[in-house]
């Protein structure tokens, strides 16, 4: 093998060859300097996508804070659905009965938003996060261990008011740490999280009450629970009366700079003059004429000050300013939205929940794992749409984001309620879900806008039970109304509803795209002008 190695041949073509060697040298080091500056260029990029990454997460560790914390109590409500009606069944109960579990929730949950909202007025929003959770993990655990279907219904009870403290904290805690201008993407992150602990939620309860049982998932949930309890009272600082600061930044930044310089200078300029004027009448009198005049001054205030003249009397009286709340309450723009409200959640709950799957089994021979795959494709199409609506709605405006979507909505009901065709109908669910994703979280971030900040928690208590009347209101006159005629007419019926409800909301209902900008300019040139 050595011998033959040896007697190998060797190429010579550039052993005398000086310039060939150095073109070759030449092409070695060219492509050795385009691979290493193709390679620092890739890790200069990796750096900076890393380094973007960390300021993002910096910059929103609250808003990531509280959305985690609303994606593990969104997971741990829907990890129960395909457990809990089983589980109440295993007590000897009906049908009806079963159903009394969801409606003691919602029960709860109406009763808790008006106090949860004043609560954070008072003592601020950190409590909600934390408290909440917390209550809602003794809720799930003592669900697990309940012995009677009366102590389900209790704990149930319980786990429904821990819930109604930990949306109304999350909800007032994005608008403390948002402006006008990204609200409806901060809350739309938020629902986001939510959407996505409703998808994993089902498949994850349901495959671990296979596995270990149906108590299995009350104590996981319960544990979930008190994992985001925890983390939210270690990284989220309390938020309560940063929101003014930050509206007024924000306003500041979205004002034009040569009105923002005007206003200075005008205050600047009467201030200087307010100055300036006394100084020139004086240099204008002699020096002995000054003090004559001040003594002559001192008997005409004793003079106007006599019975016969008084000007502290003469000065009108001041008008008593309305309360915020009364304020709030009497407000046309949040009067329409939460009408709104509730109409969207009488739609959801009552057509969605109900009507649909009636509808898709009955009259078009849906089964029920079709249904839920159609459902699951539904909530992906949401989950995918809420950010870039969101995104909409804090550059188009809220109001035109809105009504579009809930025509939308009440387009998609119509042609449920008038096709024939299964396809045309799966095509109207997935209709109803792009017009739903298009809504998103813009209704709250509406009615935040138009909340004074001192009554918000109070404001989002109401928002909040218009919503939860919708919710226990909407199913069962619905299903009356079915069962007095058809379920195409009660479609057609809620589709009337949305449409006149989303005129009403049109006609009385303000943009407030610019509403917070308006009113910085007016007080700045309040401030130049006194």
């Amino acid at each position: 093998m050595r011998a033959s190695y040896k007697r190998t041949t060797t190429c010579t073509a550039f052993k005398h060859d000086a310039h060939a060697k150095e073109k070759l040298e030449q092409q070695l080091y060219r492509s050795v300097s385009a691979y290493k500056a193709k390679k620092n260029l890739v890790e200069e990029r990796s750096a900076a996508a890393v380094a973007r990454i960390g300021r993002f997460l910096a910059e929103n560790e609250r808003l990531l804070v509280v959305a985690a914390s609303t994606m593990i109590m969104s997971l741990s409500h829907t990890a129960l659905r395909p457990v809990l009606p089983v589980f109440a069944k295993g007590f000897g109960v009906g049908a009806a009965a079963v159903g009394t579990t969801i409606s003691v929730y919602a029960v709860a949950r109406l009763m808790m938003n008006l106090p949860a909202g004043i609560l954070a007025d008072r003592y601020g929003r950190k409590p909600l996060l934390v408290w909440g959770p917390l209550i809602t993990a003794l809720g799930m655990v003592g669900c697990g261990a309940s012995r009677s279907f009366a102590q389900l219904l209790a704990w149930r009870w319980v786990t429904g008011l821990g819930s109604a403290l930990q949306m109304s904290g999350a909800q007032l805690y994005l608008a403390d740490i948002s402006a006008s201008s990204n609200r409806a993407r901060t809350m739309g992150t938020n629902q986001a999280a939510s959407l996505l602990g409703g998808l994993i939620g089902p498949a994850l309860g349901g495959l671990l009450a296979d596995v270990s049982g149906l108590r299995a998932p009350f104590t996981l949930t319960g544990c979930a629970a008190l994992l985001a309890a925890l983390y939210g009272a270690i990284r989220l600082p309390e938020t309560m009366g940063t929101r003014k600061e930050a509206e007024s930044a924000s306003c500041a930044k979205a004002m034009p700079e040569e009105e923002v310089m005007a206003n200075s200078s005008s205050a600047a300029e009467s201030k200087a003059e307010e100055q300036q004027v006394p100084l020139l009448e004086a240099r204008a009198l002699p020096a002995g004429s000054v003090q004559s005049m001040e003594a002559t001054e001192k008997p005409e205030r004793k003079l106007k000050e006599t019975r016969t003249f008084n000007p502290r009397k003469m000065r009108p009286k001041r008008r008593r300013e309305r309360p915020a709340w009364q304020l709030l309450l009497g407000s046309r723009d949040f009067g329409a939205i939460m009408l709104l409200n509730a109409m969207m959640f009488m739609t959801q709950n009552g057509s969605r929940a109900v009507l649909v799957p009636l509808l898709a089994t009955q009259a078009f021979g849906v089964t029920t794992t079709t249904l839920g795959l159609l459902f699951a494709a539904m909530a992906v199409v949401s989950f995918v749409g809420v950010m870039p609506a969101s995104f909409v709605a804090d550059k188009l405006g809220r109001k035109w984001t809105i009504m579009p979507s809930c025509l939308g909505l009440a387009g998609a009901l119509l042609l449920m309620a008038v096709t024939g065709r299964q396809e045309m109908f799966i095509a109207a669910m997935m209709l109803y879900a792009a017009a739903n994703a298009c809504i998103g979280a813009t209704p709250a971030a509406y009615a935040a806008d138009v909340m004074p900040q001192s009554v918000s928690g109070f404001g989002l208590g109401i928002y909040r039970c218009a919503g939860d009347i919708g919710l226990m209101v909407g199913p069962a006159l619905l299903g009356w109304i079915a069962d007095m005629t058809s379920v195409q007419t009660a479609l057609r019926v809620n589709a009337m509803a949305m449409i006149t409800v989303v005129g009403c909301f049109g006609l009385f209902a303000r943009e407030t795209k610019h509403i917070r900008v308006r009113a910085e300019q007016e007080r700045r040139a309040a401030m130049a002008g006194g």
